[in-house]
């Protein structure tokens, strides 16, 4: 079940909440929402973290919506949570000044901050778009099956020699392997541009497994990374999207960056326009259900 928050208007919210003082439950600094950009009602199943000192430094409720640090209590925060206060949830943890717990947020988010309306038990988030990949090989699979030259050097622990070559050719556009059995044995996988015949007995000096090595188009790695550099700050800057990560190449070469969100979806129409088909957002914030 839901909990609704108590809607507070933001300006009477920020006097209140600097009245409360650092000491007291889901104290944080917030600043003013954005005039320039207007806020949207989001959900998201999230870790909520708040520092009150002890072994790190400071600070209020934060949604947790990048990477959270492997550390005891952990440590992360990406978003600040207006209107939060931990005595009227369930299920949280604390540790050396630091309060945590996962739950299931609603609320708005004006680019800066974030306003609980609703909070409940956590749930975990759809799947994103383009998580169900297929790592199957380009190539037909040869008359007796796929065969190693020799089955003890033939699996995914051996497999690194044949990745570092080909990540370290100008012309290859993406590498990948195809689990072939329960016992570990693999297929390599490499795409390149060029040279396909060299390239291929280069990488049978390093590998003796089953490989497949096929020419496709680019864009190569090295323009991926290139583009992938400029998408980052084209996102950050001229979109004005907070981001929390990118990455680039997979089985189908893309970029993808990680951002706290992308109002009305208007972030991935400009990238679309710009780069057809090679970037994607993954916003962690979603539009609401009614």
């Amino acid at each position: 079940m839901r909990t609704p928050f108590l809607a507070v208007p933001a300006g009477l919210l920020v006097l209140l909440l600097a009245a409360c003082g650092a000491g007291e439950p889901g104290a944080a600094e917030v600043g003013p929402p954005s005039a320039s950009t207007p806020a949207s009602v989001y959900e998201v199943g999230a870790t909520v973290l708040e520092s009150r000192g002890g072994p790190f430094p400071e600070h209020g409720p934060m949604l947790c919506l990048g990477a959270i640090a492997d550390s005891y209590p952990p440590q992360c925060g990406d978003v600040p949570i207006v209107n939060w206060n931990w005595e009227t949830v369930e299920g949280e943890e604390r540790a050396g000044g630091t309060f945590w717990g996962k739950y299931h947020v609603v609320g708005t988010y004006d680019g800066e901050t974030f306003t609980v309306t609703e909070v409940g038990p956590y749930e975990v988030d759809p799947p994103r778009s383009g998580s169900d990949i297929d790592f199957s090989s380009p190539c037909q699979e040869p008359a007796g099956g796929w065969v190693a030259l020799d089955p003890k050097l033939g699996t995914q622990e051996h497999v690194s020699g044949a990745s570092a070559y080909a990540e370290s050719q100008p012309d290859v556009v993406t590498s990948w392997i195809t689990q072939l059995d329960e016992l570990g044995q693999v297929l390599f996988n490499a795409v390149f541009t060029r040279d396909i015949k060299r390239h291929e007995a280069e990488i049978r000096k390093r590998w003796p497994g089953p490989l497949c090595v096929v020419e496709g188009a680019g864009p190569a790695m090295r323009e991926l990374d290139r583009i992938r550099a400029e998408a980052e700050a084209y996102v950050a800057g001229e979109l004005g999207l907070r981001t929390l990560g990118s990455s680039s190449g997979g089985v189908e070469p893309g970029i993808e960056i990680d951002v706290v969100a992308d109002p009305a979806g208007a972030g991935q129409a400009a990238l679309d326009d710009r780069w057809p088909g090679l970037v994607r957002l993954h916003p962690a914030l979603r539009p609401a259900k009614p």
